[in-house]
C-alpha cells in the first residue's frame, strides 16, 4: 500500500522473494501475506517485550534446546505481533527444528530457513535500503500529486507531465486518470500522492484496490478533465463501494448518489412523507403504485397492466398523488422530483 515514510510495508511473501536470502519456507504458509516492517534478531525464550510488531525475528536456536522451549518462543513471537521467524541453520543445529515447525504451523505463523551463510545483519541492511528508496518515491509521488492537482485548477498545463509521462513509457494519446484509496507500489503509470488518495496517470482502466474512481481516456490535454472524474467517480464509489467509471457518472442514479442528506431531505419531507402516511392512514397503496408508474417510464398503459388496474383507476391514484404533493406524476420535470423522493427513502 502506499504509506507514509514511517509506515512503509513489505510482506514475508516478497522477502521470501529476495535472491540474496535464499530463504525456505518451513511452516507457517497461511500467514506469508502478512506486513514486514523490520528485522529483529534474538536469542532470548521471550522476545515479546521487545518486539514492536510487524518484524522478522532471526535466530539462531541457543535457547531453542527442548520442545517446550520451541513452542515457548513461537508463542512469545505471536504475542509480540511479529510477522514471521527466521530460523539461521549451521550454528546451533543443522536444520529448523521439529518442534519449532509444529509450533508456527499450529500459530499459522511464517517460519523461515535462513542459509548459514547468510548474515541476520543483512536483513537489517534490506529493509534500511527499501525504507530509504521508499521515502525517495514518496516524495517524487507527492510532488506529481502537487503538480497533478495545479493542472486540475488550472494554475498550470498538462505540459508539465509530458517528460513523467514518457519516462514511464505511456501512450500520451490515450491517457487516464485512476484516483484510489489504496493501492500497490508497482504500478504501470506516473503515481501522484495528494494526501490521503492515490492518482494513478496511465493507458490502462484497471484500478488495483477499491474504492476507486476511473476517468476518461484521452491526450495529454485531456488530463483535467480526466482527473476531475476520477476524483467525482472516488467519491461515489466510497460511497457505494467499489470501482467507478465516468462513463458511470452520466446517469440520474449516480446525480441522486452525489446528493447528500441534507439535499434530499425535502424530498423526503415534501413528497414522500406525504404518501406513506396517507398509504398509513387509509390503506392505500400510493407509494407502490407511483414507484411502479416511475419504474416504466410513466406509461399509464404498461403500469395499469402491471398493477392489474383500469386505466381510469390508475389515474385516480395519480391524481391523488398531485394532491398530495403538488407534483404531477404526467409532468416531467415534476416526475423527476417524485423519483428522487421515492430514490431517497429507498437509500435510507
Amino acid at each position: 500500500m502506499v504509506t507514509s515514510d514511517s509506515g512503509v510495508q513489505h510482506t514475508v511473501r516478497q522477502l521470501l522473494a529476495v535472491p540474496r536470502f535464499r530463504l525456505r519456507l518451513v511452516a507457517g504458509e497461511t500467514g506469508i501475506d502478512r506486513p514486514l516492517r523490520w528485522a529483529h534478531s534474538t536469542e532470548l525464550l521471550d522476545p515479546a517485550p521487545h518486539l514492536r510488531g510487524q518484524e522478522i525475528v532471526l535466530t539462531a536456536g541457543a535457547s531453542l534446546q527442548d520442545p517446550g522451549a520451541c513452542a515457548a518462543f513461537a508463542e512469545s513471537v505471536k504475542a509480540g505481533r511479529a510477522s514471521a521467524i527466521g530460523y539461521g541453520v549451521g550454528d546451533v543445529t543443522g536444520e529448523v527444528p521439529d518442534a519449532l515447525r509444529d509450533a508456527c504451523e499450529r500459530l499459522g505463523l511464517p517460519l523461515l530457513e535462513v542459509p548459514r551463510e547468510v548474515p541476520f545483519l543483512g536483513f537489517t541492511e534490506w529493509f534500511a535500503e527499501r525504507l530509504a528508496s521508499t521515502r525517495d518515491e514518496r516524495r517524487e509521488w507527492e510532488e506529481t500529486g502537487r503538480l497533478l492537482r495545479m493542472v486540475q485548477q488550472g494554475v498550470a498545463s498538462s505540459e508539465a507531465l509530458r517528460d513523467r509521462v514518457d519516462d514511464a513509457g505511456l501512450d500520451p494519446a490515450a491517457l487516464l486518470v485512476i484516483a484510489m484509496d489504496g493501492v500497490a507500489e508497482e504500478l504501470p503509470g506516473v503515481l501522484g500522492v495528494d494526501g490521503d488518495i492515490a492518482l494513478l496517470i496511465t493507458n490502462d482502466a484497471h484500478a488495483w484496490s477499491e474504492p476507486a474512481g476511473v476517468g476518461s481516456p484521452g491526450p495529454l490535454d485531456h488530463l483535467p478533465v480526466s482527473l476531475a472524474e476520477s476524483l467525482t467517480a472516488l467519491d461515489s464509489a466510497r460511497r457505494g463501494g467499489g470501482v467507478v467509471h465516468a462513463s458511470d457518472l452520466a446517469t440520474f442514479q449516480a446525480l441522486l448518489g452525489r446528493l447528500d442528506q441534507d439535499q434530499l431531505a425535502p424530498f423526503v419531507q415534501q413528497i414522500a412523507r406525504p404518501l406513506n402516511e396517507y398509504d398509513s392512514a387509509h390503506g392505500t397503496r400510493l407509494t407502490e403504485t407511483l414507484r411502479t408508474f416511475l419504474d416504466l417510464g410513466g406509461a399509464v398503459g404498461a403500469t395499469s397492466r402491471a398493477l392489474f388496474l383500469h386505466p381510469n383507476t390508475l389515474r385516480h391514484r395519480l391524481a391523488r398523488i398531485e394532491s398530495l404533493t403538488g407534483r404531477d406524476p404526467l409532468q416531467f420535470e415534476d416526475r423527476v422530483a417524485l423519483a428522487i423522493a421515492i430514490w431517497a427513502v429507498v437509500q435510507r
